[in-house]
């Protein structure tokens, strides 16, 4: 089947919203996930992904934002499915700020992030973590948004399994994940059946990138893993996409391409014909 195509703005740091917008168009995609954290990009400087990216919003400015945000993507006819931010989960006035522009923008789902584990604190994280996002819940009953964790590694939901660890019992209507399956490659990798299984409601959004994964690294486990253009990595993207369609999940495939950052703008239509060709040879296979 064919899903919504998205495109994360934090990769794709070439260019303001406003010059972003058409290019994403014109290449058949049909949202932005929208970055947002304390931000200032400087033109003098090369962009990059994390750092002086010309497509982030800036959380401090997001009210004055969000309405010009608002109109652009209504001239491209674009939609923003999460907005994205950056700060932390148990920041409850930022979440609220967040929720607010969402409503603004047209954003269904809100990302907040997830604490990273500290050693001999982990318990009394999750316990706050828990107690943050019944919190979040009741913020997005009010506000008519959705609150969404990604799983990613070097945080408390580096997989699904973590992830409904501090989701668990609340409303999947306001509260979700964003299932960012590269990431979990590089941590928290669970079966993409049963990591799908365990998601269930819970599943809002997926992300689309790939990763070289090999042994010889120096961490606890010998291996070593780090970001591939798309299509060059070990993920087998037809099959995952099958899985997910044979689970019922028909969201958004949100591209996140964390390579190739001397392509400049010309990568995001190519990133997008692949996706479609990804998309395609799924609608073939059997998941297995």
């Amino acid at each position: 089947m064919r899903h919504p195509v998205s495109l994360f703005t934090a990769c794709s740091p070439w260019l303001p919203l406003d010059e972003l917008a058409p290019l994403v168009a014109a290449a058949g995609i049909a949202g932005l996930d929208l970055a947002c954290k304390p931000h200032r990009f400087d033109p003098s400087r090369a962009p990059g992904f994390w750092d002086n990216n010309a497509a982030v919003l800036d959380l401090d400015r997001i009210e004055i934002l969000a309405h010009d945000v608002a109109r652009i993507l209504g001239d491209w006819r674009l939609k923003c499915p999460v907005l994205a931010g950056y700060a932390s989960s148990t920041d409850l006035p930022a979440a609220r700020r967040l929720a607010a522009a969402a409503r603004i923008i047209g954003a269904p789902s809100v990302r907040v992030w997830i604490d990273r584990p500290e050693r001999g604190r982990i318990p009394e994280q999750i316990a706050a973590q828990r107690l943050a996002w019944r919190e979040l819940a009741n913020i997005a009953e009010g506000e008519g948004v959705r609150f969404v964790l990604e799983t990613h590694d070097g945080t408390l939901a580096t997989g699904p399994s973590g992830a409904m660890r501090l989701l668990d019992n609340l409303d999947p209507q306001r509260v979700g994940v964003i299932y960012d399956i590269a990431n979990t490659v590089r941590e928290g990798s669970e079966p993409l059946d049963t990591a799908v299984g365990l998601l269930g409601p819970y599943l809002a959004h997926v992300h689309v990138k790939d990763v070289w994964h090999r042994t010889g690294g120096t961490g606890w486990n010998g291996t070593s893993t780090g970001f591939a253009p798309l299509g060059q990595g070990t993920l087998r993207w037809p099959t995952i996409i099958g899985i997910l369609d044979a689970a019922g999940y028909h969201g958004w495939l949100s591209i996140e391409n964390f390579t190739g950052l001397d392509l400049g703008p010309s990568r995001i239509a190519q990133d997008a014909s692949w996706l479609r060709d990804m998309m395609e040879a799924a609608g073939g296979q059997t998941p297995r």
